[in-house]
């Protein structure tokens, strides 16, 4: 009986057992079914970001073969462009030398005509006392001193001095900034040639001296002597600025104005002008002269 229940548990078992393998089979046949198809989705899916890649890639390379192009030619043309404008500036520079060499020309020959004006001076001085040899002491002589308002020498120049050499050397000294041999030198040029066309040359050049050593007194004084003793010479405009100037340094801002104001009036298309309406810009004064006013007498 035992036997019988044991070969019955036997075979139930085992038809149990071939059910679940049975089931366990077709599971794992369903689950290998479903792998593939996930791994050919996958796969697919690969694939297609793989060509979504290359594609990428290969628009990228288009794009920077395109940016590399257009650089190219951003920099040729660029270059094209300012080909012009360096060639302008070469011109430029080159025309900037050839200024400066014409300034230090121009200067070179100011100073050849002011000495062959000295050298003319000179001449014309020896003719006048050839022609018109001095009194004998004690004569009167028609131009004495103050007459005529103009600076007179105190006498004949000492042997061997002439109004040429005297006025060379001490622009030479002026110019190459031994200041105080050239006032000294101008000074004299002043005491023996006073009359001369180069005279009222020193006399600005003293004034000049004075105003670069900061004594805008005596500066003021030399460039007043330059417009009451040769109120018409070529320095004169200079004349006018630098005493404007001298006074503004001075610390007399209201003769200043004045000073530049009647230099605009009297030579109003010179340099020396146009300087002097800039400095009356900067000073906020206005260019003409305020209109006079007439005074009101009070009621007795």
């Amino acid at each position: 009986m035992k036997v019988l229940r044991l070969a019955v548990l036997t075979l139930t078992f085992s038809s149990f057992s071939f059910a679940v393998n049975k089931d366990m089979v077709e599971m794992q046949r369903e689950l290998e079914a479903r792998l593939d198809a996930m791994q050919q989705t996958l796969n697919s899916k690969i694939d297609v970001l793989t060509g979504m890649l290359q594609a990428i890639q290969n628009d990228s390379r288009r794009t920077a073969d395109q940016v590399a192009s257009m650089q190219d030619t951003l920099t040729n043309g660029v270059a094209k462009s300012l080909a012009p404008v360096n060639g302008v500036s070469t011109k430029v520079d080159a025309m900037g030398d050839d200024v400066r060499s014409l300034k230090d020309s121009l200067a070179d020959l100011s100073a050849r005509l002011e000495r062959m004006d000295a050298k003319i001076t000179d001449l014309k001085n020896q003719i006048q006392v050839i022609q018109n040899p001095p009194p004998a002491p004690g004569a009167a002589s028609p131009g004495t001193p103050g007459s005529t308002g103009q600076p007179q020498g105190t006498g004949a120049p000492p042997q061997g001095m002439s109004a040429d050499r005297t006025f060379t050397d001490a622009l030479r000294d002026f110019q190459t900034g031994k200041t105080d041999l050239a006032y000294n030198e101008f000074q004299q040029y002043l005491t023996y040639f006073p009359n001369t066309e180069l005279a009222a040359n020193a006399q600005f050049y003293i004034g000049e001296i004075a105003y670069n050593r900061g004594d805008y007194v005596a500066a003021v004084q030399a460039f007043d002597a330059v417009l009451e003793r040769y109120p018409e010479n070529p320095k004169t405009p200079d004349a006018h600025f630098m005493k404007g100037m001298a006074l503004l340094k001075g610390r007399q801002a209201s003769r200043a104005v004045q000073e530049f104001r009647a230099l605009v009036q009297k030579y109003p298309h010179t340099d020396d002008a146009r300087k002097a309406q800039e400095q009356l810009r900067e000073m906020h004064a206005s260019t003409a002269s305020p209109p006079a006013t007439t005074a009101r007498r009070r009621p007795q």
